[in-house]
């Protein structure tokens, strides 16, 4: 049996915001787990308040999440402005990380976003640099293809 590519496109898609939404659960249920000095230090940063870094941080970070989203969907339907949107948000999102500070994450919920980050990579690797890219390029027009 094998597995079309625009299939396994659309799968990894879905697995892969899927996979968002479980890192989310996880890291709620499993906070619990995590080594009391670490639920302290995750306990105070929650009770700390909103300081303007992270107000700052957070209006990058919900027009990122809104774009990220819009071009998972855009990936999907094989619209052309997707392809460069996906990968803008995930170099602006690899350029936000460091900003954002510490984080504190159990061991499953990691495994999760490492996970996550490697789907996004087979994502990114087939949207450009396999047969898959051409349903994001402009269609060469009838004249063009005659001369060549």
């Amino acid at each position: 049996m094998t597995v079309r590519p625009k299939t396994l496109l659309r799968f990894l898609i879905i697995a892969n915001l899927a996979l968002a939404i479980m890192i989310i659960v996880v890291d709620l249920v499993s906070a619990s787990s995590l080594p009391e000095p670490l639920r302290a230090y995750r306990q105070a940063e929650l009770e700390s308040g909103i300081t303007g870094r992270d107000l700052v941080l957070l209006k990058l970070a919900i027009p990122l999440l809104i774009v990220m989203l819009l071009s998972n969907i855009g990936l999907l339907v094989f619209w052309r402005p997707a392809r460069p949107l996906y990968l803008v948000t995930l170099v602006a999102g690899s350029a936000w990380t460091p900003f954002a500070g510490p984080y504190v994450a159990s061991g499953w919920s990691q495994s999760l976003q490492d996970t996550s980050l490697i789907v996004m990579g087979v994502v990114l690797a087939l949207i450009y640099w396999s047969p898959l890219k051409d349903l994001y390029e402009k269609p060469k027009n009838v004249a063009e293809q005659d001369a060549a």
